[in-house]
């Protein structure tokens, strides 16, 4: 099946770029940002320094039965955890860091959040020692970093999946391009050797399809949405 979760390469890039400048100053530091649709948890994607481990993780579904996850689906404040996490229902989960200690996977930090699309994201810091990271003097700054990374993120996607829903025919997109550029309908109509009414009919569509209406905002609203870039 393929991949289409929060799967956008330019996005992701953008992301994983904040997540290096963030811990670029830290030794030692595994860090993973992971978004999980609470209803369907196949469906996940991890922004990590340490894909050989993520990548096993993933193909193996790991989320699952990672005694992380399970606790931060039912917690909105960080936990340490070792190479067990202690659940309420008293089930010891041991399977998952066997194999993650073979990796340096074998405590951290996780800070959990819950967002409005559904979502369980969690932001866990996965250390050795002297990593440099005084975290109970970090823990707000650290929680106040992934809150407005997911905003960020979402903001994004947002942006992306608005776009994917707004198909704009070459004709509607031209003469909005055209009108964005201060052009009149009568000057559009000479440029593509067509009639103003056909100029027009093509805007009203367009306008229909971007919900606005007025041209002002059509074009305001297809500029945000990157519609008039071709």
């Amino acid at each position: 099946m393929k991949d289409t979760y929060y799967n956008d390469k330019k996005i992701n890039a953008l992301i994983q770029n904040d997540l290096h400048d963030f811990f670029k100053d830290y030794k030692c530091i595994t860090y993973a940002y992971a978004i999980m649709n609470k209803k369907d948890p196949s469906q996940m994607r991890i922004f990590n320094n340490n894909p050989t481990w993520f990548n096993i993780y993933l193909e193996r579904k790991y989320q699952f039965i990672d005694p992380v996850i399970i606790r931060a689906l039912s917690s909105v404040e960080d936990f340490f955890w070792e190479n067990k996490v202690s659940l309420t229902s008293g089930y010891n989960l041991t399977r998952i860091f066997n194999e993650s200690y073979e990796h340096n996977v074998y405590q951290g930090r996780t800070f959990p959040l819950h967002d409005y699309m559904n979502n369980l994201v969690v932001l866990s810091i996965i250390s050795q020692k002297d990593s440099g990271i005084e975290m109970n003097l970090c823990r707000s700054h650290i929680m106040l970093f992934l809150v407005q990374l997911h905003q960020k993120t979402l903001n994004l996607y947002s942006k992306v999946n608005q776009k994917k829903n707004v198909f704009l025919s070459p004709r509607e997109q031209q003469i909005l391009k055209w009108v964005s550029s201060g052009k009149t309908y009568a000057e559009v109509a000479v440029i593509l050797s067509i009639t103003e009414r056909t100029v027009k009919f093509h805007m009203s569509n367009a306008m229909k399809k971007l919900g606005v209406n007025n041209a002002r905002h059509a074009v305001k609203l297809g500029m945000e949405l990157r519609l008039l870039d071709n």
